[in-house]
């Protein structure tokens, strides 16, 4: 560690407890973070004094607290990107079909901002907050377009890439033609690559700069492929994509600016 050590700690703790579903002890925690039970039961302490942590009276084991959903309220109430994103996805999602997704990439993972459920019987189980692979998602994908070859795998290393289905594309090349030839289009798929069975459909975000900064998606079921094309999809989500650029400064297109969010899907 560099810095504050015991505000990187505090970060670590909380980090960890985010990526667990169950309560964890000291001891448990100081392991997983070769740190000193101590020096792990002061971070919890001053976590716990403002409430970013709680412990269980019962197992005496620790949980994140109700100050963090304080802080993530704020960020969705507060943050540009996702209050621009969040009329587009709620109408791509207003079909009935589609669960649509704003996501930024963090590393070699996606960091989900917003998640939009449709009607559809089958739920997706995607929150904000939580990270993804780049490499099976259309999401990811999108987050990836027009990185170099050589980049791409600086983010995600020489590969092989972990196969989530029999179709995830687990060599790094391949990958890489397949999100060149994306570019083309405008728009990247997953298809059975993430998930068997379903469909998912990307498109980038650009700032003024013209930097990709974010992407969006939809997913649904592949059941509903026939009666949806996956062309048309992938231009609804560009339409989208580029509204939301426009919004944020971008002028490399300008053909969709005007049009209605409500007839975004």
């Amino acid at each position: 560690m560099t810095g504050n050590l015991s505000l990187e700690r505090g970060l670590a703790v909380l980090d960890l407890l985010k990526d667990t579903d169950e309560p964890i002890g000291v001891r448990d925690l100081s392991r997983r973070l070769d740190q000193s039970a101590a020096a792990v039961q002061r971070a919890l302490n001053t976590l716990a004094s403002y409430g970013y942590v709680e412990q269980i009276a019962e197992s005496r084991r620790y949980r994140l607290g109700h100050s963090v959903l304080a802080l993530a309220r704020y960020i969705l109430r507060k943050d540009r990107l996702i209050g621009l994103a969040e009329t587009e996805l709620q109408a791509l999602a207003a079909e009935g079909c589609f669960n649509a997704f704003l996501a930024v990439r963090r590393g070699d993972r996606g960091l989900y901002l917003l998640t939009v459920q449709s009607k559809s019987p089958v739920v997706i189980r995607s929150s904000p907050g939580e990270t993804f692979p780049l490499h099976s998602t259309a999401l990811g994908k999108a987050l990836l377009m027009e990185l170099s070859a050589k980049d791409v795998i600086g983010v995600l290393g020489e590969g092989p890439l972990e196969r989530l289905t029999p179709r995830t594309v687990t060599e790094t090349s391949k990958l890489v033609v397949q999100i060149n030839a994306s570019e083309g289009i405008g728009y990247t798929t997953s298809i059975d690559e993430n998930f068997a069975g379903l469909i998912a459909i990307g498109a980038p975000v650009r700032d003024a700069s013209r930097a990709i900064v974010a992407g969006i998606s939809v997913a649904y079921p592949r059941s509903v492929g026939p009666h949806v094309e996956i062309a048309e999809v992938g231009e609804t989500v560009m339409a989208a994509a580029t509204r939301i650029s426009a919004s944020l400064g971008y002028r490399g297109a300008t053909s969709h600016q005007t049009e209605d969010p409500s007839h975004a899907a």
